[in-house]
């Protein structure tokens, strides 16, 4: 077994630990569907969640709560300084849920799969971190919007 082959399996074992999609997965490391489906009941003793990732990015605006926490996450991945994106995703994920955790109660609102799909539309320009033009905090937005206000400052 060659070294590439033995970091696509430690690659795939570190994204299922997070809950990642089979096809986030797939995708990343070459392996086989079947294989990781195995590997993740192996790994969680239930199936893994199926369905189709987010293709837009407005699921971050359903609630200030979500929003708030993909805009930490942003911030979270904006800062690594890690160059492949897969290893600087899950950097910043785990930073992400450790902050969570530690100042509140709850679990994150964000799961790896939805922080991945936020980072792929952060590298591509579809979102953009930005800051408000009066308090300098972070926001978060789609690439057509213009306001740079943040919902604190334009009351």
């Amino acid at each position: 077994m060659s070294l590439d082959t033995i970091n696509r399996y430690a690659l795939a074992m570190d994204l299922l630990s997070l809950d990642a999609r089979i096809s986030i997965v797939v995708k990343e490391t070459g392996l086989s569907a079947g294989i990781l489906r195995k590997a993740y009941v192996d790994m969680h003793h239930r199936s893994p969640a199926s369905g189709s990732l987010k293709t837009s990015p407005h699921f971050i605006y359903k609630s200030h709560l979500r929003t708030k926490e993909a805009t930490l996450y942003a911030v979270y991945f904006r800062i690594q300084n890690v160059d492949e994106f897969c290893q600087r995703t899950i950097t910043s994920y785990r930073r992400y849920s450790s902050y969570i955790k530690s100042v509140s109660s709850s679990e994150p609102i964000l799961d790896f799969s939805e922080a991945w799909v936020i980072s792929k539309w952060l590298t591509s320009g579809a979102l953009k971190l930005v800051r408000c033009g009066h308090c300098r905090s972070a926001k978060l937005l789609i690439d057509e919007q213009q306001y740079y206000v943040c919902c604190v400052c334009k009351t």
